[in-house]
């Protein structure tokens, strides 16, 4: 997408509505700390402070998404289209071998007893 303003142009545009929602930030507080040498409530912003800010941000996103470099389509279908159906769903990392499952095995001895070789001998057969 050709454009008529070149890519420093929007850098400086960037870092200058930065710049100017900084100065939205320090005003806020400004006011603010007014407000409580006054003794008044804080009711909102002046309206100057709220449209700086608006108009701030909606200039550094529409700069910002030209600094960003060109946008590449988001393509769903390139991954899975070498796959069947079969493999789609397989998720190796999810694979879990060591699980409660095997207690429930008959062979399965948490404890192992052990016979000693007197109670062995003394062990009907």
């Amino acid at each position: 997408m050709p454009t008529l303003i070149s890519q420093s142009t929007y850098k400086l545009i960037c870092i200058a509505t930065l710049l100017s929602l900084l100065h939205c930030a320090y005003s806020a507080a400004q006011h603010r700390f007014y407000l409580r040498l006054i003794e008044e409530p804080f009711t909102r912003l002046p309206i100057d402070i709220v449209l700086q800010t608006l108009v701030s941000l909606i200039v550094l996103v529409y700069s910002a998404s030209y600094v960003a470099g060109e946008f590449r389509p988001i393509r769903g279908n390139h991954l899975s289209s070498k796959k069947s159906w079969d493999t789609v769903g397989n998720c190796p990392s999810f694979y879990s071998f060591e699980h409660r499952g095997k207690t429930l095995s008959p062979a399965y001895g948490a404890f192992p007893h052990r016979l000693s070789t007197s109670e062995s001998s003394a062990a009907p057969n």
